[in-house]
């Protein structure tokens, strides 16, 4: 497994629990400013590397 793939393992995960308690969160009526402005960064992070991801793997195949 390599850096940049342990990296968006561990980031996927992060955004799994992140996204997990933001549904306990909003599903029991309390929106939180903090668990909302966390749960997007991590979504911007996730796309940003997935993104990054994508492009790389898109050079070693061509």
């Amino acid at each position: 497994m390599s850096q940049r793939t342990r990296g968006l393992a561990v980031l996927l995960r992060r955004a799994q629990w992140v996204l997990d308690d933001l549904a306990f969160q909003v599903g029991a009526g309390r929106l939180d400013t903090d668990d909302l402005s966390a749960a997007a960064l991590t979504l911007d992070e996730m796309a940003r590397l997935l993104r990054e991801t994508a492009k790389d793997d898109a050079r070693i195949s061509a």
